[in-house]
């Protein structure tokens, strides 16, 4: 019985083991899924759910509620993440992304008050853009909001129809309307248009009254510009001013022309460079024609022109019609919709402690004062960490022994204290999808998704959060927000060779692409990491790709960036830096991954013999685990991390060798093999190594001495 009762241990410590080693390729694979833009229509069964969470269900319903409409979905490939840092970027002096009549966490914290256009747009935060950009807010079958997925191609519409929907507007001025009504259904048809979508954009651009760019008066003669092209500028004048110009330069000296050649230049820039809909007029996240290419700054004009549109069509019957609806799908995205910024609880971490004179403050298992107590907060001596703050005054915290619970903020006895900040340090982000949370712990909220190289500040190196073997350190973006990283997806920018200083009068633009469309400005001096080397000339210049501290990725010529000697870098691929030690007690030498026959002979010296484990010549330079180094007639073993298998690689291999090792099926006990698998250098061989081993294999994290 006792044999089969080990036997019968071992077997769930396989499948455990399996599972994860099966979990990682899974991991693997959806992070190596390309950014390609593909449409395809939806049957009820070919949208993978673990990919795009919380779309099939509400496409689902649409169908239920309107069996004849088409639903198309629009794979973007693109990060949910980067997307939201590309749509809050700036175009020239003012952001892509604005917000009249709102405050709070709806602006963003970094301009503040700064107002923009007019005077009373604000920048849009992230948590708004993310709440507009979510896809996943507005599919409901039975609001108007659904009609901004809605493909702006050509349905049948009559005079009378198009009549009836400007009627009681400024184009129904002057008995005008229907002459109005029929330019705009003829310049509709000639455009594969849909009118009712134009006449809502006009509704949107003029208000039913009509705004100051509907007719404008310049030297005795009027222009008209109804769609505000060109209409840009800081303040009402400039706005004005660059809308008559354009169009005196398109001769729109009546309003028949206007509305021909508004419609005409609508359609070929932007529904015909596949922004189809409402959504992608604002959110330009089709590939095709170039990212991000910005039609209107309100970031709530989706949700007002669809709501436009569907007064105007509502009553018509259209919506009966075969009609076909893009919905865009992003990687990365929460499994659960963008909240508000109204009814989104404050998070991010606080420092909270017991007032002088008080003691036993109780955390509890839930927001209730009758649920189950979990500890006590002992005294004013112990500072306790805010997570998330909940406006019924709830607050969620976490103890440095890794206790989770909820205490009840009542400043008789809690009082809010400084940040805990023992270092002001500059870090770089190792790899791509790397979480910043609330608290330490992979449990804990995500507050944003960092980009492989952007560049933070570690405010706390303590370790005073270390849960199963896994250290948190505490950080700081360049907008204010605070939140946890695990250590191992961080590197010192001291440690990094491809951390690069911007050095351009005025600033430098990161671009989509190599010469491409403007992301945002770079400031002179700011700091940038390269993740690839640009290898082809374009327009004069090399392109590298970079990360920008604010998590932005995309290009910029080299020309203009600065290595830390002050002169531009190199066009050599990007490689890890690598080093090694001679452990002369041991007679070792502990090398990283990317330490080859050449880089050896560069440390130690060109007249050091080095053979295979079985005293073989190495014919390929690859160096692995148990290769043998002769240096001064002493043989030194090597140990290269990571490389449990001694095939000088670190792939699936090693994690099998070692999960192998785990269940006593190969020991490696006492090898320069078991020394390579300990790669936390904790001089013990568990899950952790293989969880590390994983992360550098997915790039997320560095094997280093």
């Amino acid at each position: 019985m006792l044999k089969i009762k080990i036997n019968h241990k071992k077997t769930i410590a396989i499948i455990i083991l399996l599972t994860m080693f099966f979990s990682f390729f899974q991991i693997f694979a959806n992070n190596s899924v390309k950014a390609n833009s593909n449409r395809y229509t939806y049957n009820g069964d070919n949208l993978d759910t673990n990919v795009y969470p919380g779309y099939k269900e509400k496409i689902d319903i649409i169908r239920n509620a309107h069996p004849n409409w088409n639903i198309v979905i629009m794979e973007t490939g693109l990060d949910w993440n980067q997307v939201v840092v590309a749509e809050s970027a700036f175009a020239g002096s003012s952001p892509y992304s604005l917000v009249q009549g709102k405050s709070g966490a709806w602006i963003c914290s970094s301009c503040g008050s700064r107002t923009f256009d007019n005077g009373s747009w604000y920048h849009a935060s992230e948590a708004t853009i993310r709440y507009y950009m979510d896809p996943r807010n507005w599919m409901d079958p039975n609001s108007s909001s659904i009609l901004q997925f809605l493909q702006i191609g050509k349905v049948e519409s009559s005079d009378e129809d198009v009549y009836n929907a400007i009627k009681d507007t400024f184009l129904d001025k002057d008995g005008q309307g229907m002459e109005n009504a029929k330019a705009i259904n003829k310049a509709s048809k000639e455009n594969n248009a849909n009118a009712f979508y134009v006449v809502a954009r006009i509704i949107q651009e003029q208000g039913t009254g009509g705004g100051a760019t509907y007719k404008m008066e310049s030297d005795g003669k009027n222009y008209y510009n109804i769609f505000n092209i060109g209409a840009t500028g800081s303040g009402t004048q400039a706005i004005i001013a660059n809308a008559l110009a354009r169009a005196k330069r398109e001769d729109w000296d009546s309003l028949e022309k206007c509305i021909a050649g508004g419609i005409k230049i609508l359609f070929s820039d932007y529904i015909n460079q596949k922004q189809d809909t409402i959504y992608l007029n604002k959110f330009d996240v089709e590939s095709y024609g170039g990212l991000y290419h910005q039609y209107m700054q309100n970031i709530e004009a989706p949700k007002a022109e669809s709501n436009l549109m569907y007064n105007k069509i509502k009553d018509t019957g259209i919506l009966n019609q075969s009609l076909t609806f893009v919905i865009p799908v992003f990687l990365n995205m929460p499994s659960r919709n963008s909240d508000s910024p109204d009814t989104m609880s404050e998070v991010g971490p606080r420092n909270i402690r017991v007032k002088p004179g008080h003691s036993d403050i109780i955390i509890r298992e839930s927001r209730s004062t009758s649920s189950k107590e979990i500890t006590k907060i002992k005294d004013s001596n112990v500072v306790v960490l805010s997570v998330e703050r909940y406006g019924d005054g709830w607050h969620k915290i976490i103890l440095e022994n890794g206790t989770e619970g909820y205490v009840y903020f009542n400043s008789s006895y809690l009082e809010e204290v400084s940040d805990v900040i023992n270092c002001s340090e500059s870090v770089a982000v190792l790899g791509s999808d790397v979480a910043l949370r609330t608290g330490p712990g992979d449990n804990q909220q995500s507050i944003t998704t960092l980009a492989n190289g952007q560049i933070l500040t570690r405010i706390d190196n303590s370790a005073r959060y270390t849960f199963n073997g896994i250290v948190w350190d505490r950080v700081k973006l360049d907008d204010g927000r605070q939140g946890f990283v695990q250590r191992d997806s961080i590197q010192l920018e001291s440690n990094s060779n491809n951390i690069f200083t911007i050095r351009a009068e005025g600033g430098l633009f990161l671009r989509s692409e190599p010469n491409g469309t403007t992301i945002r400005l770079l400031a002179d001096g700011s700091k940038v990491t390269r993740i690839e080397v640009g290898k082809n000339l374009i327009g004069g210049y090399y392109w590298d790709k970079v990360t920008s501290s604010s998590g932005a990725t995309g290009y910029v010529a080299r020309a203009y960036l600065r290595d830390k000697n002050g002169n531009v870098p190199d066009g050599e691929s990007l490689e890890e830096a690598y080093e090694m030690k001679k452990d002369d007690n041991k007679q070792q030498i502990i090398a990283e991954p990317n330490v080859s026959e050449s880089t050896l002979k560069e440390k130690f010296g060109e007249n050091i013999k080095i053979t295979k484990a079985d005293g073989s010549d190495i014919s390929d330079g690859i160096i692995g685990t148990g290769c043998k180094v002769t240096i001064d007639e002493k043989v030194y073993t090597v140990v290269k991390i990571g490389d449990a298998t001694g095939d000088g690689k670190i792939n699936s291999a090693d994690l099998l060798k070692i999960q192998k090792h785990l269940l006593n099926v190969d020991n490696m006990d006492n090898t320069c093999n078991y020394t390579a698998s300990d790669v936390t250098g904790d001089e013990k061989l568990n899950s952790a190594d293989l969880l590390k081993i994983q992360k550098y294999l997915l790039k997320v994290t560095q094997l280093k001495i």
